[in-house]
């Protein structure tokens, strides 16, 4: 993704056995939508299809969140997936925007967590 070389963006691997079963990046980024001056959005997360509910992404996130808060982040936000809201909404992430969509990816709302 655009953004990945950068020194400010963290990416979050979960292994198995040396295998990478899951992932995500934090890009620091902003959205208009939210006024907090420190800011990370969450992108690119997965969990391999045989770990998926086994809790692997709740733990990459709230791993995330703990490095967040280390670096005084005040918010971390992203583009969930319609199908991923009630995930989000379990680890406490809010919806701040209408449904929208995003080409070639599919239906999408802007969600946070205050960190601080």
């Amino acid at each position: 993704m655009q953004g990945d070389e950068l020194e400010s963006t963290k990416h979050i691997g979960a292994f198995l056995d040396s295998k990478c079963i899951g992932v995500l990046s934090l890009f620091l980024a902003k959205t208009e939508r939210l006024p907090d001056s420190s800011q990370y959005q969450l992108r690119g997360m997965a969990v391999h299809p045989e770990h998926q509910g086994m809790n692997i992404g709740k733990k990459l996130i709230l791993y995330s969140v703990k490095e967040l808060q280390k670096m005084n982040t005040e918010v971390v936000w992203c583009n969930a997936r319609e199908i991923a809201v009630g995930f989000y909404k379990k680890i406490n992430f809010e919806v701040i925007s209408n449904q929208f969509e995003i080409p070639d990816v599919g239906p999408h709302y802007l969600m946070f967590k205050k960190l601080i």
